[in-house]
């Protein structure tokens, strides 16, 4: 059978994120949210695998950003809320008039809440959550059995939110500085959570809680559990920071022999990504790789991992685990201000592959790479400007026409000012690479990139980002052969500038060519055959 690379994951996630309709994640910021803002989750669950059911409690901490006795909270429609409560100075809890209707809990308070004032609420309720079709696409609760029987059981919820399985403020612009996690599970199996371990307590009854602490801020659909009769691969790793910190990989018992002959490639994932983009950013809880009966996750600090424990097959290099750990840094540290600049999770993290490749194999391999994720529909801008939903902008181009757009760049900008603008597009500043208590995350957009892109190299980039990002056509670059001169112009969406150079290999000498005023013509040796572009740097449509 022939081998084509074909993400799959990407492709099919683009047909299904379409679908989710009211269970997208994000959009327009409704009033009654903005007016707070998340400092601190609590969530206690019990997890009843043979009910496919669960229950539990979340308190929230949050600031209030402006005056207000109403807010909104998001809770899927497939749970009963069976109390809202406001949490008092004393820990004392008072009923709190709510709504839960649509997916939305509307919250009453019986006095005003002022700006700058912290409150807490605790939420309880229950529930049979849905159950996706196609995990991680489709959205929910996943219960599944292991070889032998055992219940094996986590949630996907990317695209439609972290609602779909506890009441959080479904936004990404508002990420909690910290969560706290408790997990009531029957006793025969292991609950890796996101953040540290704090302890496992035997209840006494047949199930066991789980105990967890993110210490860092963290995306809500990053907030993770995974549960199963797991075994542990410890790994002993040195940041590049000098520190150590736990790195484990979390099997079932019947992956353990082939997990532990191909584990050790991640530690090698770890050390090149620092070495790009600066040291692994949650030092302070973990890394951890989890079997999931799924294909797989960037869940923060628990990475999520279905992919069986293989290769790509064509290149040399586990790129299922390569890319979602890349989002370690693409969506975890530097998470997206809105669904509209999904581009910098997906786009940066899947270009991470090709530059492994690099480091690891060499030139030849990142260049294959690149080639083979050259398919785009350009039916929207990759950025689009304006808040957006999960839904209204997934597809194949947040990835690999984010990725070419970043190799592009790097032809522009030639190598070591790249590398600088990379390192600090992840971190902003070397002293932020030394932070490990969460002030080294941050929420960003595009234009933050571009303003640290154009300090760094002292160009400007606004017409690159403009026509590469903002804009749903690839640039047209109009090649006119006229005899004893080449004829080059580029062409764009709204006429936009476009000064972009390009190469051009003349009698087997590349030279490169500027194009100030979006065109320029260079002269050619009589009889001399010529090539634009020959190792394929520059994005765009060639009309010849």
């Amino acid at each position: 059978m022939k081998k084509i690379f074909v993400l799959l994951f990407i492709v099919l996630s683009a047909q299904t994120f379409a679908q989710l309709g009211k269970l997208d994640s994000g959009g327009k910021l409704s009033p009654y949210q903005a007016c707070y803002d998340v400092k601190f989750y609590d969530i206690s669950i019990r997890i009843d695998p043979a009910e496919k059911a669960i229950a539990g409690s979340v308190i929230m901490r949050a600031e209030a950003i402006k005056d207000f006795n109403k807010i909104l909270v998001d809770l899927d429609t497939t749970f009963q809320i069976e109390s809202v409560q406001m949490i008092t100075k004393d820990k004392k809890g008072i009923d709190l008039k709510f709504t839960h209707e649509g997916g939305k809990i509307w919250i009453d308070f019986s006095n005003t809440i002022k700006r700058g004032e912290m409150f807490s609420t605790k939420i309880d309720y229950a529930g049979i959550p849905r159950i996706p079709k196609r995990p991680p696409w489709d959205e929910g609760m996943v219960w599944s059995k292991t070889k032998d029987g055992k219940d094996w059981v986590t949630v996907t919820c990317q695209g439609g939110g972290a609602d779909v399985w506890w009441p959080c403020k479904d936004h990404p612009s508002d990420r909690a500085d910290s969560v706290l996690l408790h997990f009531n599970v029957p006793s025969d199996l292991i609950c890796i959570g996101s953040g540290k371990f704090k302890s496992a307590i035997n209840n006494n009854n047949g199930t066991k809680t789980w105990n967890w602490y993110v210490s860092t801020p963290i995306n809500n659909y990053c907030v993770m559990f995974y549960l199963g009769p797991y075994k542990a691969i410890d790994y002993d790793y040195t940041s590049i920071t000098g520190e150590k910190f736990p790195f484990t990989v979390w099997v079932l018992p019947e992956s353990f022999d082939k997990a532990k002959e191909h584990a050790p490639q991640f530690l090698l994932h770890m050390k090149v990504q620092e070495e790009l983009i600066g040291p692994y950013p949650f030092r302070a809880d973990k890394y951890s790789v989890v079997e999931a009966p799924h294909l797989g996750m960037e869940h923060q600090t628990a990475i999520g991992y279905g992919y069986g424990w293989k290769n790509h097959p064509q290149f040399a290099f586990d790129w299922l685990h390569h890319h979602e750990f890349s989002h370690e840094w693409w969506a975890n540290l530097v998470a997206c201000k809105d669904w509209s600049e999904f581009w910098i999770a997906e786009g940066l993290g899947t270009y991470m592959q090709p530059l492994y490749l690099e480091k690891v194999f060499g030139k030849d391999e990142y260049s294959r790479y690149m080639k083979s994720i050259k398919r785009f529909s350009n039916k929207q801008p990759v950025a689009p400007r304006g808040e957006k939903s999960s839904g209204e902008v997934y597809g194949n181009d947040i990835y690999y026409k984010g990725a070419w757009i970043v190799h592009t760049l790097r032809y522009y900008l030639g190598d070591e000012t790249f590398f600088k603008v990379l390192r600090r597009w992840a971190y902003p500043t070397e002293e932020m690479e030394k932070i490990k208590d969460g002030r080294q995350c941050r929420i960003a957009t595009t234009d933050e990139l571009l303003d640290i892109a154009e300090k760094i190299s002292d160009k400007k980039l606004d017409w690159f980002f403009e026509v590469y990002l903002r804009q749903a056509s690839l640039p047209i670059l109009n090649v006119k052969n006229a005899g004893n001169k080449v004829e080059l112009s580029w062409e764009t969406e709204n006429n936009l500038p476009f000064p972009m150079p390009v190469d051009v290999s003349i009698a087997g000498k590349t030279i490169r060519t500027e194009m100030k005023d979006g065109k320029n013509v260079i002269d050619l040796p009589e009889g001399s055959d010529f090539t634009v572009d020959p190792k394929d740097w520059v994005l765009k449509v060639v009309k010849q």
